[in-house]
């Protein structure tokens, strides 16, 4: 796929379509755990990134946008999700505040949103929470009705299960095969969960959807407003000059996300003021703080556009949800098993796949670094650098106290710019509030010298603290700097999948599962695969649903049933 993108999409707040004519139309679709959820369970939830008409997975959009919405077309839960390879994973734990009705997940990428008709996913849904009366939604006529369909097939592809019967806490075992050596390649999720009698929205599998896809005659927009999410996640917002309102083009604006394990970013602004930063994965951090920079930095206010950008006007409104008696005791199960599963939840508990650890943006040109517990201690900023860190000094004019790093390469009287300084990550504009900061709180100190040009800006250097506990405040204030959270894509969940081949390991814990397995990773490299794991306490009928894509964009979707008793 062949993508043509004009180099000042980085800075400029839209898109001409002559410069992305060649950029393939996205549309996602989505396989979730489950269409009917209980307060108290959590709804898992696949999605693939397609190309339109070819279903190819797309290497476009790096993050999709992921909102659970009401039948008002209120936005319920809202959340990102990171793209690998046209893939991504997400987990939405349904509270107990939230009211039972229908529901629509929608997904979308900010590309999508380009498209001349602005269709996004959209997953109908029924939460039900049996904690809160709902006199509306309760009749006596069922009129919801469950739509599992026993079983089905993929063409070259068959779901195999080692037996139709099992025992409880017994292993389950299923094949994935394919008949088609060629056409063996792809990726897909697995959902195994118990067939009850509460009402049930049909979920389009990935065959309905491959047709739907190719049929799409969607075209871009003539004005395109939504930069294509890359090279990763998008920050975006805008800057207003107190003083003079046509004064806010080509100012440069830091984005920090201070810790440990720091992300640090430069971005200048375009004719209207606005700024975009491009995130990495990692670090994951929530925390930001943004700040025009310069010397007339206070002139300016700072402010983030919005993490969603899609109108809700244009979803189609849920359709009212009216629950019958029938359905009390089905209810009433899955209640009572999400409770006891949560009471249990420390013993059994899902993991989260850990952040990668990064190095600093500046690390293969960094000099030198100073553990100051390896040097005598000194408790002032001024001792530690006139006796220890020899690669810096300071200067004090005026009572305004600056920071520098030496160079022997380089003559200093041609260059005025300042150096960089950094406290874990956090840009320091005013180096006086360091003055009185104790060295004890500081591990290390790290330096580079000469001129270093980052994004748009250059530093004579760059000075960079670590404190101990990675927590160090700032103390500028006005409205130039903006301290606030951004929201993050979601971590993968690593989901808990209990292991009964020693008997005695978990003999005295409850297991109520009506979820099974949710797989949301399972690849197909050669002609079977193997997916192993134990029914829980909870005897019934279980479904089986597997979907997904081959490489070459064919869909598979599979369906097969057990029963434990």
């Amino acid at each position: 796929m062949l993508l043509i993108v004009n180099a000042a999409i980085a800075q400029n707040g839209s898109l001409q379509k002559n410069e992305t004519s060649k950029l393939t139309i996205e549309n996602i679709f989505v396989h979730v755990s489950n269409t009917t959820l209980i307060a108290g369970e959590t709804l898992h939830c696949k999605l693939y990134c397609l190309n339109s008409p070819n279903n190819n997975f797309s290497s476009i959009s790096k993050i999709a946008h992921v909102e659970l919405v009401n039948k008002e077309n209120q936005s319920i839960l809202t959340a990102k999700i990171n793209l690998e390879n046209g893939t991504g994973e997400g987990d939405f734990f349904i509270p107990a505040t939230i009211a039972t009705g229908s529901y629509k997940l929608i997904a979308y990428t900010k590309w999508m949103l380009n498209n001349s008709d602005s269709k996004v996913s959209s997953t109908d849904l029924i939460l039900i929470n049996p904690y809160t009366t709902n006199s509306d939604k309760i009749n006596n006529s069922k009129d919801v009705t469950n739509n599992f369909e026993a079983k089905s097939n993929s063409g070259s592809y068959a779901l195999e299960v080692n037996k139709k019967f099992f025992a409880k806490r017994e292993q389950v075992s299923i094949s994935l095969k394919s008949v088609n050596s060629m056409n063996t390649k792809g990726n897909f999720s697995l959902s195994v969960k118990k067939k009850d009698n509460l009402p049930s929205q049909k979920q389009m599998n990935s065959n309905e959807f491959a047709a739907y896809n190719s049929g799409l005659q969607t075209t871009l927009k003539e004005q395109l407003s939504f930069l294509p999410e890359l090279r990763g996640e998008i920050i975006s917002g805008t800057i207003t000059n107190n003083k003079d309102p046509k004064q806010v083009a080509g100012k440069n604006v830091a984005l920090s996300l201070p810790g440990d394990n720091f992300a640090f970013k430069i971005a200048k602004t375009n004719s209207e003021g606005k700024f975009n930063f491009i995130l990495d994965k990692s670090p994951n951090y929530s925390n930001a703080v943004i700040q025009v920079t310069g010397e007339d930095k206070n002139d300016y206010t700072v402010e983030i556009d919005k993490a969603n950008v899609y109108n809700l006007k244009n979803t189609t409104s849920s359709e009212e949800l009216s629950l019958s008696f029938d359905y009390k005791a089905g209810i009433e199960e899955r209640s009572v098993a999400s409770q006891i599963e949560n009471a249990y939840y420390t013993s059994k508990k899902d993991s989260l796949q850990p952040d990668v650890k990064t190095v600093p943006f500046y690390n293969p040109l960094l000099e030198r670094e100073y553990i100051l517990e390896d040097y005598t201690k000194f408790p002032s900023l001024k001792e530690t650098i006139t006796e220890v860190v020899k690669e810096a000094y300071y200067r004090e004019e005026n009572k305004n106290f600056t920071l520098h790093v030496r160079d022997i390469n380089y003559d200093l009287k041609f260059f005025a710019e300042p150096a960089l300084i950094l406290v874990d990550g956090l840009m320091i504009q005013n180096s006086n509030e360091l003055v009185d900061y104790k060295m004890e709180n500081v591990y290390k100190i790290s330096l580079v010298p000469g001129v270093y040009v980052y994004g748009p800006k250059a530093f004579d250097g760059i000075i960079s603290f670590t404190t101990k506990n990675g927590d160090y405040i700032t103390k500028e204030k006005g409205s130039h700097i903006l301290k606030t959270e951004i929201q993050r894509p979601l971590n993968k969940t690593i989901c808990f999948k209990p292991d009964y081949t020693n008997t005695n390991k978990y003999d005295r814990i409850p297991d109520y599962r009506h979820q099974l397995l949710w797989e949301p990773e399972l690849s197909l490299e050669g002609l079977e695969k193997t997916i192993s794991f134990f029914t829980s306490d909870v005897p019934g009928i279980y479904e089986i649903n597997l979907e997904g894509f081959t490489n070459n964009g064919t869909p598979v979707s599979l369906k097969e049933s057990f029963e434990v008793k």
